[in-house]
């Protein structure tokens, strides 16, 4: 399918998990890409993984350096001749206990997942509404809308993220930009692999308590975000789209025996 062909699309945290899903997925169906991560080995690995032909540019930069970012997306604009699309991956989780929590790590969460956000979706927005269209997905989690212990930096960031993508869809819709987020569950990526092997992340115990018994892949949120921003989606904008195996849906603190 080439649904998205032709489409210009800034992706961040493009270098693994969630992001290079995006990349792969929007690649191909035939978009024009605009990649950027902190790391730029793994950035290379994703242009490696993309289809033959694909038009793809890339950045190694932080999505907290807001002169950095401006100068991604006016070089994309330049490119491109425009921006139609954003999807904002790029993010950090930290796992301690909140008495034991150190402020700079708490700051450093809040600054890459709710500050970076921002600054993308701004920077993307001054061009998009010289169109008078464009699409951002900003990726959410469930914990933007639930508490998890260990988790208070993550929790406030991707609740902040939720918010952001609510005010922004209602300022900016007049203007012809939609803003939405996709909200995963515990997702297979790298950054929930190294969790696993640290022994924090149990994938069993989360799969219990998850109706679809399992979690979830990382092309599987890619495509929720080709739908958001899709045509197919027009009217869609302030949506929360939870990928995230019926986990947000059940009152349970676990699965309940079949039939109870």
């Amino acid at each position: 399918m080439q649904r998205h062909k032709g489409r210009r699309v800034l992706i961040t945290g493009a270098g693994n998990g969630i992001g290079m899903a995006a990349a792969c997925f929007f690649a191909g169906e035939g978009a024009r890409l605009c990649l950027v991560d902190v790391d730029a080995g793994a950035l290379a690995a994703t242009l490696d993984k993309l289809p033959p032909g694909t038009e793809a540019l890339s950045h190694a930069v932080s999505v907290t350096d807001e002169v950095a970012i401006a100068g991604v997306v006016d070089a994309m604009v330049a490119a491109y001749g425009g921006i139609d699309a954003v999807v904002n991956s790029a993010g950090v989780v930290v796992v301690e206990p909140a008495l034991e929590a150190r402020i700079d790590i708490f700051r450093e969460v809040i600054e890459v997942n709710l500050v970076g956000t921002w600054i993308v979706c701004q920077a993307a927005a001054r061009h998009m509404v010289k169109a008078g269209s464009g699409a951002i997905v900003n990726i959410s989690s469930v914990y933007g809308f639930q508490g998890a212990p260990s988790r208070t930096a993550y929790c406030a960031s991707k609740g902040g993220v939720v918010n952001l993508t609510n005010s922004l869809a209602v300022e900016w819709g007049p203007l012809g930009i939609r803003v939405n987020s996709v909200a995963p569950t515990g997702t297979r990526t790298p950054m929930v692999q190294g969790l696993i092997d640290r022994g924090i992340y149990d994938v069993d115990a989360v799969s219990r308590r998850t109706p679809l018994r399992r979690i979830a892949e990382p092309e599987e949120v890619a495509a929720a975000c080709g739908f958001l921003v899709g045509d197919e989606a027009g009217m869609t904008t302030g949506h929360h789209l939870a990928v995230d195996g019926g986990w947000l849906a059940n009152g349970f603190l676990m699965a309940p025996k079949a039939g109870a």
